[in-house]
């Protein structure tokens, strides 16, 4: 399955001539979106109005960072620990605020894209961030307004959404063979437009383990083809139709790193997902009904091969009343049915969740309330009621102070569940991962310098690990996490000055040990300046030390500097360099396996906006 990016260039030449219409609705929505909020309430408030702590990512700053991977973009994030088995294609877990991976519920443009095999979660990996717009983090619980798997945090992304006219092509090389080539463009269609992305990624990379192993003594290579697409059309002055659509194709080679192992691995994948829904929008009230498809289908090659195969298909309606005197009101509902069919041995095994849930804001000028209510019903797993409270008060012009309670919880896998394989892992009788979390935010501007200071709280019950007496997974391990970020920013004419640090203590109530590969102390520096024609951007990430519960050890502190330089060449042409890790600092996030040394990478790209 050797991908070639022939089939980029001539998409791209075909695409370039074409004649777009403009369309300044879209530019003006776009606007919007960079100051509304859409993931963590149905409200339209801005993230200065909102109860929890939010980070946004925005184009403007994935052009500046030019980053690889949705893990390096998500990294100078305050609060957030990266795990990964290697380079931008390996296995990646992300930690934020010292949750475990599978506690994050990831959604692409609204449609969950977690799955039920491992221990659940979700891989974001194989999506490019050249068709990212924004990632929207909102952390603490939202499990009322999204039901399992929102416990620290959900992470939205939103796919590119050019105006109608706009189009832009990019070439990229870099270190390791690296090549990317990549194409979008926004096309109208009457009251109606589309953007369209296709991109073509390979790397020869490089041996991802550091051990003896002959058979692991090789370059870890990575191929993918990427395909989105993303639109909507005006049917009447109050109902719009709306589509989302991604096809995602691509290979990777990994290491067994362990002395049994003979044929090298590697998996071979393709994901699809597709969303189509109806908006409705009065003057008071607004109504959105969608439904949607994800699938995974997995290919493992090397000496345990398989085939595994996940589907969701999911249906979700919401309503929003914005009433008089400050009070508005939410509600609806979700249904999903996940479904695994593969070489395991759950193989057909399906499961239905449904879902209600309903809320309400009251927004009195300096007092903001806020109240959340969702029940969730896991088929054959269990029933759970989910809330939050939130309280929020403008103390003076500069100060925002508000206080956040939620519950969460977390369905067990079809793995863990169902597994009958040789080390019999799966136990039908799991309940629910379940957690209570508070948090306290402080919001300031002074003398220019925005800073949020937030202190956190999170006790877990009925976590799920691995039961060596009984060769099964169980309720066995609560835990209990607490922590303290701060994030500052000024703009100093063309400078912008950004930091953050998070103290993160965490605590297996079980062994008495930090949770594993979560650091305690976290800091980000990141600075940028734009003269003229130049842009220069670096960032400093410094992770102190974490526990390691695989191998028993712990992982030594890093520091990494990342700078990046642009020139615009002119209107529409743009030179781009980035260098990573510069001084070559060698460390891990998980044992045995080498993260990348000193990159460094070219992009000429080409923009008509």
């Amino acid at each position: 399955m050797k991908k070639t990016l022939i089939a980029l260039s001539i998409t791209s030449a075909l695409i370039t001539p074409l004649t777009f219409a403009e369309s300044s609705q879209i530019k003006q929505e776009n606007a919007v979106d960079e100051i509304m909020l859409i993931t963590s309430n149905p409200y339209n408030q801005s993230t200065d109005e909102i109860m929890s702590t939010v980070s946004i990512i925005n184009r403007v700053d994935i052009e500046r960072i030019q980053p690889k991977s949705v893990a390096e973009l998500l990294q100078t994030t305050v609060g957030i620990d990266i795990a990964s088995n290697g380079g931008p294609a390996q296995l990646t877990s992300v930690f934020v605020r010292g949750t475990n991976s599978t506690h994050t519920l990831f959604l692409v443009d609204g449609v969950r894209i977690d799955t039920v095999t491992g221990s659940g979660g979700a891989s974001v990996s194989d999506i490019p961030t050249y068709q990212i717009e924004r990632i929207e983090v909102v952390k603490g619980p939202r499990a009322a307004m999204y039901g399992s798997d929102a416990v620290g945090a959900v992470i939205q992304i939103f796919t590119r959404d050019l105006a109608a006219g706009e189009y832009q092509a990019a070439v990229e090389f870099g270190s390791n063979n690296y090549k990317f080539a990549g194409v979008t463009a926004g096309i109208s269609h009457g009251n109606g437009a589309t953007t369209l992305s296709v991109s073509g990624e390979t790397s020869d990379g490089y041996n991802v383990t550091a051990n003896e192993y002959s058979v692991d003594d090789d370059e870890d290579s990575y191929e993918k083809i990427n395909l989105s697409i993303k639109g909507h059309q005006t049917l009447s002055e109050t109902l719009t139709l709306n589509w989302v659509g991604r096809y995602d194709d691509g290979s990777y080679d990994y290491d067994g790193n362990s002395s049994y192992t003979v044929l090298a691995p590697s998996q071979e994948y393709t994901k699809h997902l597709l969303s189509t829904g109806l908006s409705y929008n009065q003057e008071q009230w607004s109504h959105d009904l969608s439904i949607a498809q994800y699938q995974e289908s997995q290919k493992r090659i090397g000496d345990y091969p398989g085939d595994n195969e996940t589907s969701r298909n999911q249906l979700d309606y919401s309503s929003v009343y914005s009433g008089k005197n400050g009070l508005s009101y939410n509600f609806g509902g979700q249904f999903y049915q996940d479904k695994y069919k593969g070489t395991g041995s759950f193989n057909g095994k399906s499961r239905n969740t449904t879902s209600a849930f309903a809320g309400a804001l009251f927004d009195a000028g300096a007092l903001l309330t806020e109240l959340s209510l969702r029940y969730n019903d896991v088929e054959d797993t269990g029933s759970k009621t989910t809330y939050n409270v939130s309280l929020g008060y403008q103390v003076s012009d500069s100060l925002f102070a508000s206080v956040n309670y939620g519950t969460g919880f977390k369905t067990p896998s079809f793995y863990q569940l169902f597994d009958s394989g040789p080390y019999g892992a799966g136990n039908p009788d799991l309940a629910l991962e379940t957690s209570q979390s508070w948090e306290l935010i402080l919001r300031s501007t002074i003398i220019g310098v925005k800073a949020e200071l937030s202190y956190f709280h999170l006790d877990f019950d009925n976590l799920l690990d691995y039961d060596y007496s009984t060769y099964s997974y169980a309720n066995i391990a609560d835990a209990q996490i607490q922590g303290v970020e701060l994030t500052l920013s000024k703009s100093l004419d063309a400078l912008n000055l950004s930091a953050n640090y998070a103290y993160t203590d965490t605590e297996d109530k079980t062994t008495g040990t930090q949770l594993s590969r979560r650091a305690r102390h976290k800091a980000n520096f990141e600075a940028s300046y734009h003269w003229e024609k130049v842009s220069l951007s670096g960032a400093y990430k410094y992770n102190g030390t974490r526990f390691d519960a695989y191998s028993n050890s712990s992982l030594s502190a890093y520091n990494t500097l990342d700078i990046s330089a642009s020139y615009q060449l002119s209107d529409e042409w743009k030179l781009q360099v980035k260098a990573n890790n510069i001084f070559d600092e060698g460390y891990e996030t998980a044992p045995s396996y080498v993260t990348p040394g000193a990159e460094y990478f070219l992009q000429v790209s080409y923009s008509h906006f």
